[in-house]
């Protein structure tokens, strides 16, 4: 206790000796609740605490004239009646993180990287600065240097990208910062003035803060959102973000579970059912130079199967559309579990679930035929095409089947929701089987994104809606889930906890790569928070 009481005394004597003395507004559980509902109910986020990562500093003048008025309005925790329309989007009354009187004292009234209401729609990432004074003609050269003082203190503590004044907020709508999702709630704004942010500007000239967005901050918000999973146990694995075509983020969270040695982005991580776009992707390829067509039957292929396969065209089994219910049914199959044992399984199946293209039923069935059919067109195994066609073409050197790599090779392990190790030991091709990297992953991702593999035309057919997932609220096209309207695609993996996610935007040259290998339920809202942190209010939940 004596030691707590001790730091606290040195915290606020260095407060005291630095200008920036603490005086803190009462924030209750109820405030506490009050804001994360309006974080939640206007910007569509759910937050279990008021930690933020700030990226911007808005300065605003009080409309009161004296300190005290001022400190006394803010500290209470319920909006005014007379602020109608605050109040109806929020019970929470204005918070702001500095309080700055006329002679220049400087009062903090609430940690830094904690939410306060003061800017609509930008109140996750900004810090609001209180000059008191009625308006633009009572501030003072006093409170100008203070402001000056908080900024330069807060650029070192925080990605501070962008300073504006409160009259500028409307300036990042529909940017990535933006999250009011009412276009409706909006309020004129004149503080702090025109003269006062020109002179601010000016004394902080030298660490180059916008005005304007310029997708700065995109980079650390990444990171502040895989790191706040990662410290909540909700993410170990590894990352990296691409953003119009270039690698803006690459991170690794936690340790092989067995040699507890820490990941980095080069570890390996098995694939999961994320390897089908790649698997896809070999189709297109035989498909763009008249090997094989969408169109071909697939029953002359597999005549064990000919009960099962009536109408069905590789089109179908690429969309999962033909018939063909999940070998998985029949239960956890023992390793190491080849194509061929897969068929065997599959020509159990007594008739098709549906007639070819009416319906979608996810099946990894799917996918182990169409890795057979372009083996035998190719006449080499899909192994070898993948190494030749995709691998050896774009450098991807440490991504191969698990089955072909050397012991010290091997992905790191996976830990299960049950806290148990497990070593993928399958030798199944096509549905999945692949180990991989960020770093490899990045490379396929670029290659589409910047065309290298196929062209235009052939990749258009590969991203064409065929079918509505209605579990998902999407549709699948050749090997991607995708949502046409905004060029995205995806396609996520779980396997006794692998869960994996390759996510790109086309139109926009972006991509999402998560390979996690301790079980979590949260890689698709990963996904969405920083398809969030790129695009705004665009971002699609997944």
């Amino acid at each position: 206790m004596k030691r707590i009481l001790c730091f606290l005394l040195l915290h606020v004597a260095a407060c005291t000796s630095d200008r920036i003395r603490d005086k803190p507004i009462s924030f209750s559980e109820w405030r506490v609740q009050q804001t994360l509902q309006y974080v939640e109910s206007r910007y569509g986020v759910k937050q279990d605490s008021l930690e933020m990562l700030p990226v911007m500093v808005v300065s605003h003048y009080t409309a009161m004239d004296t300190l005290d008025v001022s400190y006394d309005y803010m500290n209470r925790e319920e909006m005014e009646n007379g602020r109608s329309q605050l109040k109806k989007a929020g019970g929470a009354n204005i918070a702001v993180h500095f309080l700055v009187g006329k002679a220049g004292d400087i009062y903090r009234l609430m940690p830094e990287n904690h939410i306060g209401r003061h800017v609509i729609g930008l109140n996750r990432h900004s810090i609001g600065i209180e000059n008191v004074g009625n308006d633009e003609t009572s501030l003072t050269t006093a409170q100008l240097e203070a402001n000056e003082l908080i900024v330069r203190r807060l650029v070192k503590r925080f990605p501070i990208k962008y300073l504006i004044g409160h009259s500028e907020y409307r300036r990042f709508e529909n940017t990535p910062i933006w999250e009011e999702t009412d276009n409706a709630y909006r309020t004129e704004k004149h503080d702090p003035g025109e003269s006062f942010m020109a002179a601010l500007r000016g004394r902080v000239a030298d660490l180059a803060l916008s005005e304007k967005y310029d997708r700065s901050e995109i980079a650390a918000r990444v990171g502040y959102i895989l790191n706040s999973y990662a410290k909540k146990g909700e993410f170990t694995g590894t990352a990296l973000v691409i953003d119009d075509g270039q690698i803006i983020y690459r991170g690794a969270w936690g340790e092989n579970a067995e040699t507890k040695l820490p990941l980095s982005p080069e570890s390996r991580i098995y694939l999961a059912s994320a390897a089908k776009p790649i698997t896809a992707l070999v189709a297109a390829l035989l498909e763009s130079r008249g090997r094989l067509s969408y169109e071909a039957p697939v029953a002359p292929h597999f005549p064990g199967l000919a009960h099962l396969l009536k109408g069905v065209k590789l089109k179908h089994l690429l969309a999962h559309t033909s018939g063909l219910e999940d070998y998985y049914r029949s239960g956890l199959p023992v390793p190491p579990f080849t194509n061929e044992d897969a068929l065997r399984l599959i020509a159990g199946q007594k008739k098709p679930l549906h007639t070819a293209g009416a319906k979608f039923v996810y099946a990894n069935s799917n996918y182990v035929l169409v890795a057979e059919m372009a083996a035998k067109v190719a006449g080499v195994p899909i192994s070898e095409l993948l190494q030749s066609d995709i691998f050896n073409k774009l450098e991807m050197s440490r991504t191969a089947y698990v089955v072909a790599l050397r012991a010290e090779d091997q992905p790191a392990p996976a830990v299960d929701g049950q806290g148990k190790h497990f070593r993928y030991a399958y030798a199944t091709e096509g549905p999945g089987g692949l180990a991989t990297t960020v770093d490899d992953l990045a490379k396929f991702d670029l290659a589409l994104l910047n065309e290298k593999l196929i062209s235009r035309r052939a990749q258009l057919k590969l991203f064409t809606p065929r079918i509505s997932v209605e579990a998902r609220k999407t549709q699948y096209a050749y090997g991607w889930y995708v949502y046409p309207e905004r060029s995205v695609a995806y396609h996520d993996g779980n396997f006794s906890g692998y869960h994996t996610m390759n996510w790109l935007n086309t139109a926009r040259k972006q991509a999402i790569v998560l390979l996690a290998n301790r079980h979590t339920d949260r890689i698709r809202e990963i996904t969405w928070q920083l398809d969030r942190a790129l695009n705004g209010l665009a971002a699609t939940k997944l």
